[in-house]
């Protein structure tokens, strides 16, 4: 694709990133992730005033000239509709549905950028009521209310700890070994960014971690939040020398990956109507499955020897130090259950159907 030059008409008040994508999109008449921006800019696509800008935060003034050298690491026909929705649940109340890698969940300040809850209510026909906080990068299962007489009882449920969440993350191997269960305490703060960083008066959270499997390049990781802290699991992985791979934000930069591997695998609720257990699973998708599949290849925890206190690669256990704690039986599925299934799509059904 040809280079594009963008000229900077008022102050923008919002991060290099975000006014890169917006702009983008209104040029090219096709929404532009977020995430692809940023990372064209780390990667020194982007000059502003003559000089490459790898500050995804960087100030935006009037005036400027922003020249992008090549978009090439845009998508090739990006389409203006994103796929279908995948249904994995429905009925009179709730919605449940497995969102696709780079479509956010909520509405952004970008008018002209499809989410998932826009495509809910098409589908629908009505409002729909979200109370996850799903990252545009990630995927999978993401829940929703129908009707406004179960959105409170499913507020209470998230807001009490008793909505079970588990995901599958991909991470850069930490520079200590875990321990293959274990939990993360450190409090959390949102920065007046919007990046979250570890913080001990920051606000309370919680994530079980199980090491699934271990190689020399990545490790599969089964995260269940305890809480709902924004960009809590990859702030957490991050924070303990281990972050997500293609998390452009918390570390994983120089990862060659084309989005952030992180996946909503599992979630179980009581029904808000019906009190019934419901669980809601979904795979990860074929590129996510592929990537686990390679580090299952290299090695696999279940048939190797426990790592010694100090193996023959130098590498000690972590210390249980402030924010971790060993972790009893987890109730978070098993390794071969994970790489046993397989994606099963299906039409998205007619707003007034049932179960």
């Amino acid at each position: 694709m040809n280079p594009v030059s963008l000229r900077v008409l008022e102050d923008a008040m919002v991060p290099f990133d975000r006014w890169l994508a917006s702009e983008l999109s209104l040029r090219l008449k096709t929404p532009v992730p977020r995430s692809l921006a940023r990372r064209a800019i780390l990667g020194g696509m982007v000059s502003v005033q003559g000089k490459i800008t790898r500050d995804p935060e960087t100030e935006i003034r009037r005036g400027r000239s922003v020249f992008i050298r090549s978009l090439e690491w845009l998508p090739g026909g990006t389409p203006s509709e994103p796929a279908p929705l995948v249904v994995l649940f429905e009925d009179e109340w709730i919605i449940a549905v497995d969102k696709p890698a780079g479509l956010p969940t909520h509405e952004t300040k970008d008018p002209h950028r499809a989410n998932l809850k826009r495509l809910i209510e098409r589908h629908t026909g009505k409002a729909a009521f979200v109370h996850q906080r799903l990252d545009a990068g990630a995927s999978g299962v993401v829940l929703f209310a129908k009707a406004s007489s179960v959105n409170g009882n499913l507020a209470r449920a998230f807001a009490s700890r008793s909505v079970g969440k588990s995901y599958l993350a991909i991470v850069s191997p930490p520079a200590v070994d875990w321990p293959d269960k274990f939990a993360v305490t450190t409090p959390l703060c949102v920065l007046p960014n919007g990046s979250v960083t570890v913080d001990p008066e920051g606000d309370p959270a919680e994530t079980e971690i199980r090491v699934v499997k271990r190689s020399q390049g990545a490790w599969l990781i089964q995260a269940a939040p305890l809480t709902g802290r924004k960009h809590q699991i990859r702030v957490h992985l991050s924070s303990l020398g281990a972050p997500i791979l293609g998390d452009d934000r918390y570390g994983a930069r120089t990862a060659a990956r084309d989005r952030l591997m992180l996946h909503s695998h599992e979630l179980v609720i009581s029904h808000p109507r019906t009190g019934k257990r419901t669980v809601i699973r979904t795979p990860p998708p074929a590129a996510f499955r592929r990537a686990i599949e390679s580090v299952v290849r290299v090695r696999s925890v279940a048939n190797s020897p426990k790592p010694a206190p100090d193996d023959a690669g130098g590498r000690r256990r972590a210390s249980q130090g402030a924010g971790v704690r060993q972790s009893g039986e987890s109730s978070m599925p098993k390794p071969d259950h994970i790489l046993s299934m397989r994606r099963r799509r299906r039409p998205a059904r007619a707003a007034d159907s049932r179960r």
